[in-house]
């Protein structure tokens, strides 16, 4: 006799959570101690907000008028740190025009004489900035000036390079020199930034400078005008001239000497010093009004002639 397995059949069973046994909890005999509620934080942030009074910008400009003012006060003779200020200022609106003969002529490179040169006007910001003097308004002013003179000047060169095409816009080529980088856009874009602050405003700046120290600013009208196109054709375009003609590389670098190119250069170094002299007739000049903190020099050679 064979015995036959029964088949068991499984089933699921589903138990509730209520079925399964409790287990009963177990108490902690360890005292419980109940913390106190933490006070508030106290941050900065946690006052009343206070608005601060708005800076008026024309009570600055007013603080910063007066305060020449009452150095226009002082009467004394230049000391030897007045005369080193004097030349530091005529030497840093200089040094852009002259970087750049220095550097056809193979000497020292544009971009050298730039780093220094930007390095010596934070010298003199911080001077202006913590020992002000009377002839910072005029160095203010023959920027200005000479920035303006440039941009109208540029416009009857640019007209000639872009309109009449009868020479080449050497001012891009430049900005590369002051970059120390190939001939791209943003040189391009540096050599007329750089145009107009340091060669145009440097060259206001030495101009305004020198007229008030020989007294042009007491000659008339007409004289005064003359004298800054005189400053704008010699030494400023004589001495473009010669350094494109006596350096080595002077056209093959800058421009190439011919009818046109000098007559171009000519013309706009005399449009330059004509609206530089205009700018200058609009600044104090003559008597109690004149902002140079000292005698002419031109005055006092010839009261010591006399």
């Amino acid at each position: 006799m064979v015995a036959t397995a029964t088949p068991i059949h499984e089933r699921t069973v589903r138990l509730r959570p209520g079925d399964l046994p409790v287990r009963p909890a177990r108490i902690d005999a360890k005292t419980t101690r109940i913390a106190r509620p933490l006070p508030k934080a106290i941050s900065a942030f946690d006052g009343k907000t206070v608005r601060l009074r708005p800076i008026n910008i024309g009570t600055v400009a007013r603080t910063v008028r007066q305060r020449y003012v009452d150095l226009a006060a002082i009467q004394a003779r230049p000391t030897k740190w007045d005369i080193a200020r004097v030349l530091l200022v005529l030497a840093l609106a200089s040094m852009p025009i002259l970087g750049i003969s220095v550097d056809v002529f193979g000497l020292v490179p544009q971009h050298v004489t730039s780093v220094v040169l930007i390095a010596l006007c934070a010298v003199l910001g911080a001077i202006i900035t913590f020992a002000p003097h009377r002839i910072d308004m005029i160095v203010g002013r023959g920027l200005i000036a000479g920035m303006v003179a440039c941009i109208v000047y540029d416009g009857a060169r640019l007209f000639a390079v872009h309109v009449l095409d009868l020479m080449g816009d050497f001012i891009t080529v430049m900005g590369s020199w002051v970059t120390g980088e190939p001939d791209t856009v943003g040189s391009a874009a540096v050599g007329y930034i750089w145009r107009y602050i340091g060669d145009g405003g440097g060259l206001g700046v030495a101009f305004f400078i020198v007229a008030y120290a020989l007294g042009i600013d007491r000659w008339s009208n007409v004289r005064a005008v003359l004298a800054a196109v005189g400053f704008a054709v010699f030494p400023t375009w004589a001495g473009l001239m010669a350094t494109v003609a006596l350096a080595p590389h002077g056209e093959e670098m800058m421009f190439p000497l011919n009818a046109a190119t000098v007559t171009i250069t000519f013309v706009g170094h005399v449009i330059f010093g004509l609206v530089l002299g205009l700018a200058f007739l609009k600044a104090p000049r003559g008597g109690a009004h004149r902002e140079w903190p000292w005698p002419p020099l031109l005055e006092t050679l010839r009261r010591k002639r006399s």
